[in-house]
């Protein structure tokens, strides 16, 4: 992990060496030197360049071996190529931390890829930490210190920044309001987010924290991070590649439900971490926690000028998980008198009758600051128009807001207008810091609600992840699996691996002919279920493998007979092993419980409806193990299925702790086995008082 120490060199150093600076300056020459000049950064800069002499006033060393000193921080600006040979020199000087700015490594072709080997196992050596390659590095507005060499607007704002592209540097104004402390860990080969989270949340000169994520290694150890970071601060999270391409395929039901941004989705909300859809939102996100400290609670006052707006800001505050304030008596005795006797008097209040007969102006300060004044609104949404010049528009109420903003700092107020002068209005609105803009309903009640959650919510869970204890059925389960190659599990080895870990099972046995079959289906007792075991078979139904309500004897070899004679027309060729007789059981209600390996969080578990129309129903929950019994529970809640076990529409009830057990189990059995790379019970049958697996598959990964 990166020290404290190193964190405080890369982020302020007192010493950079620019190793490869161009000695060209001026429009076009991408010279980081330059820039950091433009700044103002004030510690000591060793420009590096074959041809030596002097660049912009300083000094500049043939080989990075001649500075005089061992640099905090060396930023390799040089081409691919050159990088190589260039990164021995800081390892030779035994400079600790390295900022690599080119591209073409494990993002370019074969040539790259196993250059940037070479630079990590060099870096391994002799205890090099690396930002990059293909970077920007940091941005520090408050020491001035910034190793870009592209210029670009950069207005300072109390936020925090990590991010993976340039397009967060240069775009900042946009994205983020400005920067207080960006790093930008480009490809994220070496130092990553999980080890600068730590460390930029504890910046007291920050108050929010900004994540632009492509991609990420080790999801475990970022989950830890994030955890602890939200206790300090609201981190919102921008994560890229969020398309239906970039999802996982896999056979089972749980890998085509739970593709790779389903997953990461899962992580963020796990964590306590605010994602957003877009630019905008992140824009928005960033404004609301640097201007305000908090939120009381979720209860909005609207003060609009038109009765359609004030319905827009109604459904709009309903989407994002507002109330709409109910305004307290005292506040309605004081505004009662604006209004004529045919108008409501209530929130959202629509100002404009009350305007015309006592004035726009003084009826839009006596409503607003009773509002202000009112306990049981938490904030306030203003609407107005912003039709004319300023200068001409008797409508103009930005300055009359901003000042009676100014006296309850406490309590959120956000604006928007309607007409064609929006955008001179935002500008007015957000002089004093007080009154925030936005350019819809719709964006202002998000951002409200985003504030609301995290001081409420967030900030209040505990999000430290338990401790999954080991199951007593571990060491029968570790002989099934012994020797097992990678592949899917037999249904036997399957059922024994559940029941090995107290997850119950239909009564069952193995049958290799029909003989067998009859046989045992007598000792399980009529009715009973047949299952084809074919290690090339996946999903049973399917293929004709599934026989139900068996009812005797005679029905059993006609189905049996039928079932292979179905399996030949289907799937001609499966290899067949025999059949699995079951105790058949109905009326419960269907569920599935599976796990999918994902490569960056690990085992992930999905629970909701089951059966054969599962990913037609959709109704999955997922969760990234361990987890507590309260989190079992909220994942249980999260479904529509929950409605039919809670004992909806004169349904059975099913017994909770019952479920949650399983789940427990469950999550046991894949975390203490990593060979499973995917697993399913569908159906898991629930009933009042108990679950049964009639169906399951495990795949390994050995």
């Amino acid at each position: 992990m990166l020290s404290e120490n190193d964190y405080k060199k890369l982020t302020d150093p007192e010493s950079v060496a620019l190793v490869g600076v161009t000695s060209r300056s001026g429009k076009g020459s991408n010279n980081p030197l330059e820039v950091m000049l433009e700044w103002g950064y004030r510690g000591k800069i060793y420009p590096v360049n074959p041809k030596g002499g002097t660049i912009l006033g300083h000094q500049a060393y043939t080989s990075l071996l001649d500075v005089p000193e061992i640099p905090d921080v060396a930023v390799i600006c040089a081409p691919r190529d050159a990088v190589p040979e260039l990164f021995d020199q800081c390892c030779t000087k035994k400079v600790k931390l390295v900022i690599i700015v080119a591209q073409g490594f494990f993002d370019g072709d074969e040539r790259g890829k196993s250059m940037q080997k070479e630079i990590l196992k060099a870096a391994d050596k002799h205890g090099v930490r690396i930002l990059g390659p293909n970077t920007l590095g940091v941005v520090n507005n408050f020491n001035r210190f910034c190793t870009s060499f592209m210029r670009f607007m950069n207005p300072t704002a109390a936020t925090g920044i990590l991010c993976q592209s340039g397009v967060s540097v240069v775009g900042a104004p946009q994205i983020f309001s400005g920067i207080g402390l960006l790093i930008d860990t480009g490809n994220t080969t070496d130092i990553e987010f999980s080890e600068l989270l730590g460390h930029i949340v504890r910046d007291p000169r920050l108050k929010v924290i900004n994540l632009h994520m492509e991609s990420l290694r080790d999801g475990p150890q970022f989950m830890r991070a994030a955890r602890d970071a939200v206790a300090l601060k609201p981190v919102i999270v921008y994560k890229t590649g969020a398309s239906p391409d970039g999802a996982i395929t896999a056979s089972s039901h749980t890998g085509a439900l739970a593709g790779e941004d389903r997953v990461f989705d899962t992580a963020f909300k796990q964590c306590g971490l605010l994602r957003v859809e877009d630019v905008e939102e992140m824009i928005d996100l960033n404004k609301v926690f640097t201007t305000f400290n908090g939120i009381k609670g979720n209860r909005v006052g609207v003060v609009s000028i038109s009765g359609g707006a004030a319905i827009i800001a109604v459904d709009a505050c309903s989407r994002y998980g507002l109330e709409i304030a109910k305004m307290s008596g005292s506040t309605e005795d004081q505004l009662s008198e604006l209004f004529p006797a045919w108008a409501h008097c209530n929130n959202p209040v629509d100002m404009w009758p009350a305007g015309m007969f006592h004035g726009y102006h003084n009826s839009y300060r006596r409503i607003l600051e009773a509002f202000m004044e009112d306990p049981q609104m938490d904030a306030v949404i203003c609407i107005t128009g912003s039709f004319l010049d300023k200068e001409g528009d008797f409508l103009d109420t930005t300055e009359l807001i901003r000042e009676i903003a100014g006296k309850y700092p406490e309590k959120p107020v956000v604006a928007w207008t309607y007409g064609q002068r929006f955008q001179d209005y935002a500008r007015e609105f957000e002089k004093e810091n007080n009154v925030l803009y936005f350019y819809s309903i719709d964006r202002a009640a998000r951002a409200l609600s985003a504030l609301y959650r995290y001081h409420h919510i967030i900030k209040k869970k505990d999000y430290r992840p338990v401790s999954t204890p080991l199951n007593p059925g571990q060491a029968q389960a570790g002989k099934i699996l012994a020797g097992k190659s990678a592949g899917n599990l037999s249904q036997t080895d399957v059922f024994r691996l559940l029941e090995s870990y107290g997850i119950p099972v239909a009564r069952w046995g193995k049958a290799e002919n029909i003989e067998e079959a009859v046989s045992l289906a007598e000792k399980v007792g009529y009715p009973v279920a047949m299952k084809v075991l074919s290690p090339d078979i996946i999903h049973k139904s399917d293929a004709g493998g599934v026989r139900l309500n068996i009812g005797n004897a005679r029905q059993l070899e006609e189905a049996f007979t039928e079932m292979r004679r179905e399996i030949e027309n289907k799937q001609n060729g499966a290899r067949l092993d025999g059949v699995i007789i079951q105790e058949h059981l109905d009326k419960g209600t269907e569920l599935i419980l599976g796990c999918k390996r994902d490569p960056q969080f690990g085992p992930v578990l999905a629970f909701g409806a089951g059966g054969v129309f599962t990913e037609v129903m959709d109704d999955i929950s997922l969760r990234v193990p361990p987890l507590s019994e309260e989190e079992l529970t909220e994942m249980i809640e999260e479904t529509k299925i929950s409605k039919i076990l809670a004992g909806a529409r004169g349904a059975t009830a099913v017994n909770l702790d019952v479920l949650t057990g399983c789940l427990t189990k469950f999550a046991q059995l894949v975390l203490a086995n990593p060979a499973i790379s995917e697993m399913d019970i569908n159906p898991l049958l629930a009933y009042a008082d108990r679950v049964v697996a009639l169906d399951a598959r495990i795949t390994l990964d050995r």
